[in-house]
């Protein structure tokens, strides 16, 4: 057998044997969500729970980030709208809940620190559209 017919024959193998068609089971859960996320049912509980002693209405806050409702929270502030509706990478709201943020610090602040599972909830909901219900 000579070098090209082994290259060859072995980038078959990665092409066959990787194929979506040879795994259908795995291609499948790849594309269901977990759950489909709403704000009004999933997002604004955690809202409520972690954001809103700083982001009320009620509060003034650096950012002039109020999160009272839905519209509320999608205006914006002073770093621009929070939340863009399919790239959670992009959104504040999602960015500003990881270590390290690119500005500022990570949120909450100085209250009580936000689950991973409620951070999850946040990034599947903004990445598929950021629905209000």
């Amino acid at each position: 057998m000579t070098y090209l017919t082994l290259v060859v024959t072995a980038v078959y193998c990665l092409l066959f044997f990787n194929s979506p068609a040879i795994r259908p089971q795995e291609q499948a859960k790849k594309k269901e969500p977990s759950a489909i996320y709403t704000y009004s049912k999933d997002v604004e509980p955690i809202v409520k729970k972690y954001c809103m002693s700083c982001h009320g209405s009620d509060n003034e806050n650096p950012s002039d980030l109020y999160m009272d409702d839905f519209d509320t929270l999608m205006k914006g502030g002073k770093h621009g709208v929070p939340v863009v509706p399919g790239q959670p990478e992009k959104s504040n709201m999602y960015i500003k809940l990881l270590p390290d943020p690119p500005f500022g610090k990570q949120m909450p602040r100085g209250h009580k620190k936000i689950t991973p599972e409620a951070v999850q909830v946040i990034h599947d909901w903004i990445e598929q559209g950021a629905k209000e219900k």
